[in-house]
């Protein structure tokens, strides 16, 4: 799950912002909610917001590229896929696994491996968990996270985008094209964003309540302090029910080209979210901004940010942690009168 980068500000090189003594980075406080609900409407923090998020070098740019390469030059949905056969389908597993190796490995050597940047714009003052632990299978973090994220999270999107695949090429479900409807063409990837955005509150509300979170949802809170392949380690019931956000292509007319993007922002954009840095830096400038503060802050504090700064859910229903002290309070005091009644999981 990827979140917005709120704040289109370059972040420092190696100052930390002021804050709580519980981070060693953090972006400018409050956390911000995407600008799209900002009142009076801000104009010109909207076009930034939207350069820098949607057409810049960012995960969101790149996720989106990808999925028109797919969509149209490795791998375009075609008469071959009004069946299903093993050459196509070994095609979309393959390349999901290989995707989900290549950034949630990647960024997992950057960051862990060869200490790219060190702690610079890291969230958590605390090493990653590299020593061993009874609480995760293998008896390690990363190769838990691993088993999970491949067995489970890239084969559940592949599943899936293949029946979408068989779908689309059978005209079960309309394929929309860009010639026919060039503005809901365009339009319909940050609507896209937007139903993530709600999906991801109202499935993550659910996996919070206490049977669901002590069989399910507790695999992916074993990561308080999580790195880029936490991101799709999850229990196979919730990987399924965080996945099926693409189901909405069922009922939505829509080209491959969106499905794709929106797997992507759901797969690659869990690990990037998850890596526990706002951003890669190199060659002393911010070379790819990845920050997900806002759900750091749900990892560590637990009842707090279901939803991503994409949309402002947690603020309207009373959950929001704005990464202050404050609101720090608030959400323990809420987690206290929540396990009086029964109605929270035993947690940090």
């Amino acid at each position: 799950m990827t979140t917005a980068n709120t704040d289109p500000e370059e972040h420092p090189k190696t100052e930390p912002a002021p804050m709580s003594r519980e981070w060693h980075w953090h972006p400018e406080l409050p956390v911000k909610f995407a600008p799209y609900w900002a009142w009076p409407p801000k104009f010109g923090v909207l076009g930034k917001w939207a350069w820098q998020n949607w057409l810049q070098f960012s995960d969101r740019s790149i996720f989106l590229l990808l999925a028109f390469l797919i969509a149209f030059l490795m791998q375009p949905v075609g008469p071959d896929q009004t069946s299903f056969s093993f050459a196509w389908l070994a095609h979309v597993f393959v390349r999901n696994w290989l995707l989900l190796l290549i950034v949630a490995g990647g960024l997992h050597l950057w960051f862990y491996g060869v200490d790219g940047q060190g702690k610079l714009l890291k969230y958590d003052p605390r090493p990653y968990l590299k020593r061993k632990n009874a609480l995760f299978k293998f008896g390690y973090q990363t190769w838990d996270n691993v088993y999970y994220s491949m067995v489970f999270g890239a084969t559940f999107l592949s599943v899936l985008e293949s029946f979408l695949r068989w779908m689309y090429a059978n005209e079960f479900i309309q394929t929309l094209s860009f010639s026919a409807h060039p503005i809901w063409f365009i339009a319909l990837f940050p609507l896209l964003a937007l139903w993530q955005s709600m999906h991801f509150y109202l499935v993550h509300l659910l996996l919070h309540q206490p049977f669901i979170y002590k069989h399910v949802h507790a695999v992916h809170h074993r990561n308080v302090n999580t790195g880029p392949w936490s991101g799709m380690s999850m229990h196979p019931v919730e990987a399924f029910g965080y996945l099926s956000a693409l189901l909405i292509m069922l009922i939505l007319p829509s080209h491959p080209v969106h499905m794709l993007f929106l797997g992507y922002w759901l797969m690659l954009g869990a690990a990037s979210s998850h890596s526990g840095y706002e951003a890669i830096w190199a060659k002393d400038r911010q070379a790819l901004l990845l920050g997900a503060f806002f759900h750091q802050l749900h990892h560590r504090y637990y009842e707090c940010n279901y939803g991503n700064a994409e949309m402002p859910w947690d603020k309207w229903f009373g959950t929001y942690h704005d990464g202050s002290e404050d609101a720090t309070k608030r959400t323990r005091n809420r987690k206290r009168e929540m396990h009086a009644k029964g109605k929270v999981h035993a947690s940090k």
